[in-house]
């Protein structure tokens, strides 16, 4: 707890017009908070590729979304995307 407080007021200095959700220290500790703050600026549009109704378009779109964040994008930021939609991103997608 006193590591999400500390985190979270450097994170506050670092960016305080962005509020930084409590999700955010479930994504991979060792991706930048810019990376961070990126990520929740895309999970709408991750979302949104539900909309797709073709499946490889959808993993390609989701693949571009997530390049920033390098190898195995998806298992960087998962536990924050289940914790707010209740399933992983690929299972959510149906990827």
């Amino acid at each position: 707890q006193l590591d999400m407080l500390f985190t979270g007021a450097c994170y506050k200095i670092l960016e305080p017009q962005k509020e930084f959700p409590k999700r955010g220290f479930l994504l991979f500790g060792q991706l930048p908070f810019y990376d961070k703050l990126k990520y929740f600026d895309l999970e709408d549009d991750i979302v949104a590729l539900k909309d797709i109704s073709d499946r490889e378009e959808r993993t390609a779109k989701l693949d571009e979304l997530l390049a920033f964040l390098g190898a195995n994008p998806v298992q960087k930021v998962d536990k924050a995307f289940i914790e707010k939609y209740g399933t992983g991103i690929r299972s959510y997608l149906d990827i």
